[in-house]
């Protein structure tokens, strides 16, 4: 199982990160290695780390769209559910869950 993780442009070096061409990957327009903006040094995978027959990216970097898709989806998930309270972390993983299978279909 892929972990995805969210930080902050602000909370990482930008030249410790390798950045991302995204061919043929769905997911690049929710990750961070795609979508930066980085002036200065860049460094990029020789080939996109995409696994496509498990639909997975080792390297996935989620940027705020992804985290505000989540969010906004999460809350949609809540609100279904009648607003139970403490299953925050149940929604959220089950949105990010529907992000990226939305991601695949596309």
């Amino acid at each position: 199982m892929t972990v995805f993780f969210y930080l902050s442009p602000k909370s990482i070096d930008m030249y410790d990160i390798l950045l991302c061409p995204g061919e043929g990957c769905p997911f690049k327009n929710y990750c961070f290695r795609h979508t930066a903006e980085i002036l200065g040094r860049q460094n990029f995978f020789g080939s996109t780390p995409y696994q496509e027959k498990r639909n997975t990216c080792d390297y996935f970097y989620e940027n705020s769209f992804f985290h505000s898709e989540v969010q906004l989806k999460a809350y949609q998930i809540w609100q279904n559910q009648g607003c139970p309270v403490g299953q925050a972390m149940q929604h959220w993983q089950e949105a990010k869950i529907q992000v990226i299978q939305e991601a695949i279909k596309n």
